[in-house]
């Protein structure tokens, strides 16, 4: 009996670790303050970014992040539009179902900003939910 759970134990670790492996990969990790222009990244669908927005104010403060065409620079969409003038900033994550050779373009007033882009499977792609 004791074997028996010692290898399914062994098998639940094993399938958790091939899943993650297989699973959603880094491709870039940016922060910064301020106004700023990332560095270039390439990236194949699906995607996510990752945002995260700390600042020592809860008052006044924004963060604006636009898409970018990371060869010409020109404006794919914006991302994120977040003012605050007393509740504070949130942070998020968002899906992109268009690959390619990206950066961002940021403005942020008041705020030190953390940006996460990660590649998925299909799989996790349909399992994403908007936060």
């Amino acid at each position: 009996m004791i074997k028996h759970i010692k290898r399914i134990a062994v098998a639940l670790i094993l399938v958790v670790s091939c899943t993650t492996a297989s699973g959603e990969r880094l491709i870039a990790e940016l922060n910064g303050s301020g106004n700023q222009t990332t560095a270039t990244f390439i990236v194949t669908a699906p995607w996510v970014l990752d945002w995260r927005i700390n600042s020592e104010f809860e008052r006044m403060v924004s963060f604006d992040l636009d898409l970018l065409d990371g060869n010409t620079g020109v404006l794919k969409g914006s991302v994120v539009i977040r003012k605050s003038l007393g509740r504070g900033l949130e942070d998020g994550v968002r899906l992109f179902n268009q690959g390619g050779k990206f950066r961002f373009r940021v403005n942020g007033s008041l705020v030190q900003w953390y940006l996460k882009v990660k590649q998925l499977t299909p799989a996790e792609a349909e399992r994403y939910t908007p936060r």
